[in-house]
């Protein structure tokens, strides 16, 4: 009787146990997916020497340069009647040349467009103008104090502040009549959720990157098989990485075919490069937790492990511990006796060195050559069973 209501509580406790793991790990992907996002954005869209990194690659992308001469030449003959105005200096007997002559135009002006945007002079005015907007973009979001509603008075303030330092640096003080300054000129509820992002989008990263490893941590603590845990965990992390950079591509493929045809190759093109850094963070991510997944499958004691480990051991450690040592000594013995706990320091000095540098896929690959190196050599010398 004893033994089964104990059985019983045990049932309930197991189960109570799996339910708290299944929602602490859920919850540790939903943050893992968005956190990588978020953090995409936030160095990407807020930091202006990375967004300068990222888009300065666009303008000198061939098919980008051809659609915006494309655009640009389809704008100025929509807006101008240009086979009017031909029309209109041609004698009357030539005036049905002006349709030819019109078309004829039209297409020097897109191949002298795609000739100026393909030199490195232009594509570097190009790059230095959108640096200096973004930078004044988000200077704008970030000191922004308001509803949402913009007057005359507010942007030339604005303006003002960004002549400092420049030939017209005595306009930064002046202000304009009161009666002029209320005019409103932009009622826009987003500015205020604009700001908020540009402002706290670094504590957002710095928050959720805090929860994601208290998160981890807590399913390790919680878990009976902490090995097992961290192994499915790595697994499962590694699987969303991989169903991020599967989703980018679903999203190439749609933009593909929702652009306009003219422009879709530009579009694409744009949508890649803007994208690289989120898919290099992204495999990136992927690498790491099948490296940690590794490492925690190697450390367990299923059969196909040991057998592994083993084998290793055999053609790696046991003959050069037999050429270090002639016999056991203390040395040996103490690697031996703590072996299992110099493995786990290694792996969590390797997590928290993670956490501190700039992670990058050469750095998480020369810390794991090091993380196995320190394995192998704590192996080398324990005592050969």
């Amino acid at each position: 009787m004893a033994d089964s209501k104990k059985a019983k509580a045990e049932n309930k406790s197991g189960f109570f146990r799996s339910f708290i793991l299944a929602i602490i790990i859920g919850l540790s992907g939903a943050i893992l997916i968005s956190g990588n996002l978020l953090f995409w954005a936030g160095e990407t869209v807020v930091n202006n020497n990375q967004f300068t990194k990222t888009t300065a690659p666009l303008i000198k992308n061939h098919d980008i340069q051809v659609a915006i001469a494309k655009y640009g030449t389809n704008q100025l003959f929509s807006n101008v009647n240009v086979q009017g105005y031909i029309s209109s200096v041609l004698p009357k007997k030539a005036s049905f040349l002006a349709p030819t002559l019109a078309s004829q135009l039209k297409t020097v002006v897109n191949q002298t467009l795609e000739k100026t945007l393909a030199k490195p002079k232009v594509q570097d005015i190009w790059n230095n103008s959108l640096q200096k907007t973004h930078a004044i973009i988000v200077k704008g979001a970030i000191n922004y104090k308001g509803n949402g509603q913009l007057n005359l008075g507010q942007l030339f303030s604005f303006i003002g502040s960004n002549l400092k330092g420049t030939k017209l640096s005595f306009l930064s003080d002046k202000q304009l009549p009161s009666n002029i300054g209320q005019i409103q000129i932009i009622n826009a509820s987003w500015l205020p959720t604009i700001h908020k992002i540009a402002v706290n989008i670094k504590p957002f990263e710095a928050i959720m990157t805090l929860l994601l490893v208290i998160l981890i941590c807590l399913a390790i603590i919680i878990a009976r098989q902490k090995q097992k845990i961290i192994l499915k965990m790595s697994l499962l992390f590694s699987f969303l990485m991989l169903l991020t950079i599967i989703s980018l591509r679903i999203i190439r493929l749609g933009i593909q075919s929702q652009v306009n045809s003219d422009y879709s190759s530009a579009a694409v093109s744009a949508y890649q490069i803007v994208m690289r850094p989120f898919y290099i963070q992204t495999a990136t991510l992927m690498i790491l937790f099948l490296i940690i997944g590794l490492i925690a499958w190697l450390t367990g004691k299923s059969k196909l492990a040991t057998k592994f480990k083993k084998s290793v051991s055999k053609i790696f450690s046991g003959n050069l511990h037999s050429l270090l040592f002639k016999k056991e000594n203390k040395v040996t013995k103490f690697f031996s006796f703590y072996q299992k706990y110099l493995n786990w320091g290694i792996i969590i000095l390797l997590g928290i060195l993670l956490c501190v540098i700039s992670i990058s896929l050469y750095s998480i690959i020369g810390l794991s050559l090091i993380a196995l190196i320190f394995i192998l050599i704590v192996d080398i010398l324990a005592v050969k069973k």
